[in-house]
């Protein structure tokens, strides 16, 4: 009923909506180019032009953004297929050996023993014994 399609996966929401206000900004790019054309006399032609053109190059960020998310997605999806294919040929094809058990024994402090010549030579003195 329900299948994950890897060519496929669900759209970001974050994605949806850059593009969706990409193309918002990209039809009133050309709204505001025809407003500065149209000879009214309430619309200032340098800024209806210079609006067209930033809300043009707006929108073409957020949709360039918007595309890139979503193959992002696709491409994370491709590779998360691909690994868990891998991992079931080589897990079908060769014998898996068992970890060794971890061994809860407490770590022993470590000893490090030094010739009384040498001690003496390097100034090292003996450190006091504590008391149990």
């Amino acid at each position: 009923m329900f299948d994950i399609d890897p060519d496929k996966p669900n759209t970001p929401g974050i994605a949806r909506i850059l593009g969706i206000f990409g193309m918002l900004s990209l039809i009133c790019s050309i709204g505001s180019m025809l407003l500065a054309f149209s000879r009214y006399s309430w619309v200032n032609e340098t800024y209806a032009i210079a609006g067209a053109l930033a809300a043009f190059l707006f929108g073409t960020v957020m949709l360039g953004q918007a595309k890139t998310i979503e193959l992002l997605a696709v491409i994370s999806a491709r590779v998360k297929s691909r690994f868990a294919m891998e991992h079931v040929v080589m897990a079908g094809s060769q014998p898996v050996a068992p970890k060794p058990a971890v061994s809860m024994t407490a770590q022993k402090d470590r000893v490090i023993t030094i010739p009384e010549e040498e001690a003496r030579k390097q100034g090292v003195t003996r450190a006091p014994r504590a008391s149990l």
